[in-house]
């Protein structure tokens, strides 16, 4: 019979996506608590979670381990510190090259993250007992700043997902997404593009950023349109309504560090998605999704699924089979609960 876990609590960064799939998902799949927290510490202001009773800073102290979202700054730097000294093992979870950012000009907080920003991350880093990461590109560029590193890949709460798609006539051609990706999108615009004025069936369909201007200029606002940011649980009802996926990627850091959360998504709703190969390289081409390098290759691969219904509905179902398989939270918390023992190994007591 497996040790159970020490007693960890996850701390989530806010209240948005990034707590949610990085701490929630992990921390509920463990049977942990978890909590959403803005500001410094002492000082923390506690927005969201799942915890027993009331929570504050003097809290984390009754735990063996923290796994703390990105913890930067001078209070994390003095609270760190004081954690460790009571015998507490930190974990710092984080799941972008922040690096990059600074370079971005399509990038809103690009502003946020100089040089000085970088520093303090990588002194987290340095000081927690250990880093948790969510793809090899991360592992090889953070490894420099903690030799103890785990890779914990992004997985799903399925059941967000079990939605019944909208019929509806024509193929709806679909993003969804944050910021930074406008440079990685806009050649596959022109490919969508191309399409829609081949058949008057398809239509363009953002959800988050607002992509579909320029299309909407040209095929008007019912054949192009956006779905503005919201609450992150409405994502999966607006994702239900395309019946194509586009997950392009930038040639930079920044994508290179990115997840494979589009396609995870996308496919726990059935839907064929046409990724970037760099970016998503555990999808299967033709069966589980598709690759395309370039704008060009997107255009051809989207002509074929337009015209075939039966193809995206085969590698939907085969795409969505292999999330349930692979990705669910309570398959990828597997890795999660392996970086959180090596950290804090159980006592085995003398028999």
């Amino acid at each position: 019979m497996s040790q159970p876990l020490p007693r960890t609590l996850f701390v989530g960064a806010g209240a948005g996506a990034v707590a949610w799939y990085r701490c929630a998902l992990p921390a509920m799949a463990l049977g942990c608590e978890w909590v959403g927290v803005a500001g410094q510490p002492p000082d923390l202001a506690v927005g969201t979670g799942l915890a027993k009773g009331r929570m504050s800073f003097a809290d984390f102290f009754d735990y063996e381990v923290l796994v703390i979202q990105q913890p930067i700054g001078p209070g994390w730097v003095t609270a760190i510190r004081d954690l460790q000294a009571a015998g507490i093992r930190v974990l710092f979870e984080i799941d972008d090259y922040v690096h990059a950012i600074r370079k971005m000009e399509d990038h809103e907080f690009a502003a946020q993250f100089g040089k000085d920003t970088a520093a303090a991350y990588e002194l987290g880093m340095s000081l927690c007992d250990g880093v948790i990461v969510s793809t090899e590109f991360l592992a090889r560029r953070f490894r420099a700043f903690n030799k103890n590193l785990w890779v914990c890949r992004n997985g799903l709460d399925l059941k967000r997902y079990a939605l019944t798609r909208p019929p509806h006539d024509g193929v709806t051609v679909g993003w969804s997404g944050a910021t930074g990706h406008r440079e990685a999108v806009r050649p596959w615009l022109a490919a969508v593009a191309d399409v829609m004025r081949e058949r008057e069936d398809v239509r363009f369909l953002s959800v988050g950023q607002q992509f579909s201007d320029g299309l909407a200029a040209e095929f008007g606002a019912a054949r192009a349109s956006t779905i503005p940011f919201a609450e992150l649980g409405t994502y999966p009802a607006a994702m239900a309504n395309f019946d194509v996926a586009l997950a392009p990627a930038g040639k930079n850091h920044f994508f290179k560090g990115k997840s494979d959360l589009r396609w995870l998504e996308a496919s726990a709703l059935g839907i064929p998605v046409i990724a970037d190969p760099d970016v998503y390289p555990d999808i299967e081409h033709g069966v589980t999704g598709f690759h395309a390098a370039d704008a060009c290759e997107a255009r051809e691969i989207l002509r074929e699924l337009v015209a075939d219904p039966a193809l995206r509905a085969r590698v939907g179902g085969a795409a969505r089979a292999h999330v349930r398989e692979h990705r669910a939270a309570e398959k990828t918390a597997q890795a999660w609960s392996e970086a959180i023992r090596a950290v804090r190994p159980a006592v085995v007591e003398p028999v």
